[in-house]
């Protein structure tokens, strides 16, 4: 397998160096995610996101679409979902080509605050529209009497499906939707599975596209002076 490192979204060999971001509000559990990936154990308590933490991570994944085992390096930029920290915020996107974005299960507004969230991340991150996962985070807390107003897995199923419906032809990717629990352990590891899978498709869509614009322009150029 080469050891060349990918750079700018593009893979070199068989390994890839991926600069993700996760986004939500504030006190979603975006952190207690990254924090149960990386074998750190779940906190009871909340501890506020200053601005933004980073956290690295290396991982085997085999894609099925092209039949490849690739090596991923994430860098994880774990982005404060506070108002406050907005200015600061925004300076992280730059040279994301992922993101999960978190909504809490009991949190209504949260939900709702997710598309504002997704433009910023493509608006931002100069590359456009790459790979996002949604997530809803606290499962555990699903049914719970105490949060009787809840979102339901529909509504982050058909929103996923929606926005995939929008960019899949044109960008390459799906968007999911996963239910995850760090407390419990749930779906944390396949959350950046998935985000991995579609990173890869997405790059290499691109790349695809890239080759066959290629193609195109050298075969206008033959046809003009051939007929000369």
């Amino acid at each position: 397998m080469s050891t060349r490192q990918a750079t700018g979204g593009k893979i070199l060999g068989h390994k890839l160096r991926a600069k993700i971001v996760l986004i939500g509000d504030g006190g979603v559990g975006k952190t207690a995610l990254r924090r149960a990936w990386l074998g750190e154990g779940f906190k009871t308590e909340y501890l506020m996101t200053i601005g933004a933490d980073f956290a690295s991570q290396e991982m085997s994944l085999y894609h099925q679409e092209t039949k490849t085992a690739y090596d991923i390096k994430f860098q994880i930029w774990d982005l404060a979902g506070q108002p406050r920290f907005k200015a600061v915020r925004d300076l992280y996107y730059r040279g994301a080509i992922g993101a999960l974005c978190f909504f809490d299960i009991t949190n209504q507004e949260s939900y709702m605050n997710l598309v504002e969230w997704i433009q910023n991340y493509w608006n931002l991150n100069g590359h456009g529209k790459v790979p996002l996962l949604i997530v809803g985070a606290k499962s555990d807390l699903r049914d719970n009497p105490a949060f009787p107003a809840q979102v339901t897995a529909r509504y982050g199923k058909e929103y996923a499906a929606e926005v995939t419906k929008l960019l899949k032809h044109k960008y390459g990717f799906s968007v999911h939707y996963i239910e995850t629990s760090a407390k419990e352990g749930t779906n944390v590891d396949k959350v950046f599975r998935l985000l991995a899978n579609e990173i890869i498709a997405s790059v290499n869509f691109q790349e695809q596209k890239r080759k066959n614009r290629k193609t195109s322009t050298r075969n206008i150029i033959s046809d003009r002076y051939g007929r000369r």
